[in-house]
């Protein structure tokens, strides 16, 4: 098959896989609760012939895989959304009402997009009689660093030959490079709750220790090699400035 043939066959999927990608786009659902979207990808792929098996530990992710010998490729795919992105379809920034989380990496259309490619994949496989295996893997929790990670645990990746996905953006070129290895982390810490007003002698701010930790990672920056990064949010930094936390988290 030429190139101009599996684009034309790419093609021909048009309108399915804008209306995966809008559907997904709408959902806009957080890492780890992509559970429409998921489904959405598992039953199409499923219609086209694809067997769809679960990952233990990790709800939202799946595999669909088409053959069974070497060698075997894989495909990866994402659809969670970020927070605070949420976005109506329009040229300004304005949030859909009710809604905190938006697709600003566009990842309605990374894991659409690798859905169109097993699917074409397939088809080739079939008209030319190729052995082998394709899979693509529905990833979770991509915007929390952590996904892939908890799949590897599961090691559903071990087998393959080769492992390829793609990213939108403003060209089209092939990209090889490494990225940095991550650490995800939470700490918490533990207080006495007091009334801050009328007896903040009796609390001790749970704050104040993740505060503390973080001006000590700051401080920390200036002496890692270059190479490293260390971020950092506040998940959890108390219910009211009227009381002191006996309870935060970073």
């Amino acid at each position: 098959m030429s190139k101009k043939q599996l684009f034309d066959n790419i093609d021909q999927k048009e309108k399915d896989l804008k209306e995966m990608a809008s559907k997904i786009w709408k959902y806009a659902e957080g890492p780890f609760k992509e559970v429409k979207s998921s489904k959405l990808q598992k039953d199409y792929l499923k219609s086209k012939g694809f067997t769809i098996k679960g990952v233990p530990n990790v709800e939202a992710a799946f595999i669909a895989e088409f053959g069974e010998c070497k060698p075997i490729l894989g495909i990866l795919g994402e659809y969670d959304a970020l927070p605070g992105m949420s976005q109506k379809i329009s040229e300004r920034k304005e949030a859909v009402n009710g809604a905190e989380f938006g697709h600003g990496c566009g990842h309605n259309l990374l894991g659409t997009g690798g859905v169109g490619a097993v699917e074409a994949l397939k088809e080739i496989m079939i008209n030319e009689n190729l052995q082998g295996t394709i899979r693509y893997y529905g990833c979770p929790g991509e915007e929390t660093l952590s996904g892939k990670v908890l799949m590897a645990r599961e090691d559903i990746f071990n087998d393959l030959d080769a492992c390829v996905t793609w990213h939108p953006a403003s060209m089209n070129v092939v990209w090889g490079c490494s990225f940095l290895a991550l650490n995800s982390m939470k700490f918490r810490f533990k207080g006495i709750p007091a009334h801050a007003a009328a007896a903040p002698q009796a609390g001790r701010s749970a704050l104040d220790a993740v505060e503390l930790m973080n001006v000590g990672a700051n401080y920390l920056r200036e002496h890692i090699i270059q190479e490293a990064r260390v971020h950092y949010v506040i998940t959890n930094g108390g219910l009211a400035p009227n009381i002191v936390p006996d309870n935060a988290e970073v």
